[in-house]
């Protein structure tokens, strides 16, 4: 067996060193661990480049989208402040009943003003969602059943469908 600087210099094949600095195993040569160790590393290696590849295709795919490095900020902070208020207004159904129809939520909007809506108003426009998406608000929110409870009492929905429909709900529900 080869020490670890002979492997190097005979092979030309050193550690790899990814994007983001990890460095991942020499798959020159055999390990001092043995063949099943070598074969953990491997496959360990070969899972670290998929996740890395993804994370750069989307990021990728995000840049291409939406063109310049100004619109990329603006579009990342538009995601994110969506997500704050969809977090915002989940909290705030989890927490208040519908029977303190007085509490107030204050919302954030782009333009920087605040726009304040009472249980009672949330409750109005939750029973204007479409039939689906109002279920899964009450139950998976509001009334906390597990996921896969609600996908099942909703006959069989997908998890996928669940989260879609949800999402678009509680977009709805920042809109107002």
């Amino acid at each position: 067996m080869w020490d670890q600087m002979d492997r190097g210099k005979r092979s030309g094949v050193g550690p790899v060193e990814t994007p983001r600095g990890r460095a991942l195993p020499d798959s020159a040569g055999e390990d001092e661990r043995g063949g099943d160790a070598e074969m953990a590393d491997a496959s360990e290696a070969a899972r670290l480049l998929d996740t890395l590849a993804a994370d750069d295709a989307a990021y990728a795919a995000l840049t291409e989208r939406v063109g310049d490095d100004e619109s990329a900020a603006t579009a990342l902070t538009d995601a994110m402040r969506r997500a704050q208020l969809r977090a915002m207004i989940r909290e705030f159904l989890r927490a208040v009943p519908r029977s303190e129809p007085e509490t107030i939520l204050t919302l954030p909007r782009p333009d920087g003003e605040e726009r304040a809506l009472t249980r009672a108003e949330l409750t109005t426009a939750i029973d204007r969602l479409r039939p689906r998406m109002r279920q899964i608000v009450r139950l998976g929110i509001e009334e906390r059943w597990p996921r896969q409870k609600v996908c099942a009492y909703l006959r069989g929905i997908s998890m996928k469908t669940l989260e879609r429909d949800q999402v678009e709900a509680l977009d709805i529900l920042a809109s107002l």
